[in-house]
């Protein structure tokens, strides 16, 4: 089995149907699935801003390159354009896999198509809150614990600008 920490992010079009869309596409491997959050844009700060949110997902029979192959596909059913000449620009949707822990613990890859963990994740305060709010004492490995690195520089000061938007669900209750 496998658990993974999965970051969803859009600035483009209807923003929480992406995310809706990719919850939905989750079911049934969801466990638990973060809050929504409005965030400035990261990297490139000329275009919309994003609405994120965060969910923990499990499968007896998924690989790390499985939670990829999943990202990506929904990324492509709601329309993700690849800009490779904008690399952090505008976006329907985009889910990043931030971690896999298989029964004997973390996954951790240096391939370039897949790096786990992520290897931006403990500088993005827009995957660290909202994660935080599902795993309070959890661990992004390599880096420590989430309640850590939201107080750690650069993070702590980008905290501030995530914005919780209670207005917007992902999923109804039940």
């Amino acid at each position: 089995m496998t658990r993974a920490v999965l970051s969803l992010g859009s600035n483009l079009g209807d923003r929480l149907a992406h995310l809706r869309a990719a919850v939905a596409a989750l079911r049934p491997a969801l466990v638990a699935v973060s809050g929504v959050y409005e965030t400035p844009p990261w990297g490139d700060p000329d275009q919309p801003s994003y609405l994120n949110a965060v969910v923990v997902v499990e499968d007896e029979a998924a690989t790390a390159r499985d939670w990829l192959r999943r990202a990506n596909k929904i990324e492509n059913t709601e329309g993700r354009v690849r800009d490779p000449e904008r690399r952090f620009g505008p976006r329907t949707l985009d889910v990043d896999v931030i971690t896999v822990t298989a029964a004997d613990g973390p996954v951790l890859s240096t391939d370039p198509e897949l790096t786990l963990p992520h290897p931006r994740a403990h500088l993005r305060a827009f995957v660290l809150r909202p994660w935080a709010d599902l795993e309070p004492a959890g661990e992004l490995p390599g880096h420590g614990r989430l309640a850590d690195l939201l107080r750690a520089e650069p993070v702590a000061t980008d905290v501030a600008a995530v914005r919780a938007r209670p207005d917007l669900r992902i999923q109804s209750a039940g």
